[in-house]
């Protein structure tokens, strides 16, 4: 591998921000393709945002979950397919910082820009075999699985029992063992090219199997060697801010092409919609809902951080607390576009005009099965008031 030039986060940033014009032209063209483009992804990764937070042994940046935040929102301003997509597989780095030397040797030994998709979802089933595993079993929406050559797939081993979040592992896969199954046939985020991923009887060695989800680094062979502040994260909160916040890039896109579109356009009486209080209540309501969410999203990143610089391991309360405020930003972010578009009358739903193709976006994310706010919820308020199952 050759040496990487570090550059500073407010670079990396900047990298981002130079992309957005870009990732707009593109946006109609991933939709139409169900899929990011090669050329765009070239494009992300000769701006190196795909290493802001992969282990700097293995070429990477090993940036903080801020950056990372700030990366992903500023891509989902693009298009938020790729924020999403960017979002997804740029936390699959982090997570094969936990991996065994070994696993990140066969990722990246070759070629440190080679992508990782997933999901995690335990859809398969492994039987344990000398040296490792026989593993088969399929899984829906591979967000970005295109262009992935490993993915992450969930998964049980037989003959373990218990709970089924104490029996998850997650089977590091590379994509000549596997197959993907175009389905990707939806109402929004098309771009993100979604696809299923099927396994037939694929050997797994051991070093690439892991329990999953994470909650304690140390118990990971990988932190051992990636010892900065940013393995000891605590990973699920980081995950779950991963693919829930691209809905807030394209929320802020949403306000911005509102504006163009509203400033001097007339209603069927000839008047002036800017002057509408509804249509200002509308857009002034959907600002401020905006920097609102972007506030939080940025002081739980850095609280990430800081548990990290800490050491410490995070209780239970204080991730689910993280984990449901994630969970929310699709959904908050759905309300307000909805509002948008109404506000924008009945030439909102024009193809010509991107207003309700960021609503769909949006949409899609928020069916993202992290990103379901009600069993957050529960949990946390069973913490507070003392009720155990």
């Amino acid at each position: 591998m050759l040496k990487q030039t570090i550059p500073t986060p407010e670079e990396v940033i900047a990298r981002a921000e130079a992309l957005v014009p870009f990732l707009r032209e593109q946006a109609a063209r991933h939709r139409d393709d169900r899929r990011i483009t090669p050329e765009t992804i070239a494009r992300v990764k000769d701006a190196g945002l795909f290493r802001v937070i992969q282990p700097r042994r293995y070429g990477g940046y090993e940036m903080s979950p801020e950056v990372f935040g700030e990366v992903l929102l500023t891509l989902g301003r693009g298009d938020a397919s790729m924020g999403f997509v960017y979002g997804v597989i740029g936390v699959h780095a982090f997570h094969m910082g936990f991996y065994d030397e070994r696993a990140a040797q066969d990722v990246w030994g070759m070629d440190d820009s080679v992508l990782v998709g997933s999901p995690y979802a335990p859809n398969g089933t492994a039987v344990r075999v000398e040296g490792g595993y026989r593993f088969s079993g399929r899984w829906p929406f591979s967000s970005g699985c295109d262009n992935c050559e490993w993915n992450f797939l969930g998964g049980t081993i037989e003959g373990e029992e218990g709970p089924l979040q104490q029996r998850m592992h997650a089977f590091l896969i590379p994509r000549a063992d596997a197959r993907v199954v175009d389905t990707w046939n939806v109402v929004g985020l098309q771009g993100s090219g979604s696809k299923d991923i099927e396994v037939v009887d694929a050997f797994v060695p051991d070093y690439r199997v892991q329990r999953f989800p994470i909650f304690h680094a140390a118990a990971h062979p990988g932190a051992a060697l990636n010892t900065g502040p940013l393995f000891r994260a605590p990973f699920l909160p980081l995950f779950v801010r991963s693919v829930s916040s691209a809905a807030l890039g394209a929320l802020e896109t949403m306000i911005e092409h509102f504006c163009g579109y509203t400033a001097d356009r007339l209603n069927v009486l000839s008047e002036r919609v800017a002057r509408d209080p509804r249509v200002q209540e509308a857009l002034g309501r959907a600002k401020a809902g905006a920097e609102e969410m972007k506030t939080v999203m940025r002081h739980d990143l850095a609280q990430m951080r800081q548990i990290g610089e800490e050491g410490r391991v995070i209780g239970m309360d204080e991730m689910t607390l993280l984990m449901l405020k994630s969970t929310n930003v699709p959904h908050r972010c759905q309300d307000i576009a909805l509002d948008l578009l109404r506000a924008a009358g009945a030439n909102g739903i024009r193809i010509d005009k991107p207003l309700a193709d960021i609503y769909t976006d949006i949409l899609v994310i928020g069916q993202h099965a992290s990103n379901t706010p009600g069993p957050q919820a529960v949990n946390l308020g069973k913490m507070m008031l003392g009720v155990q199952d």
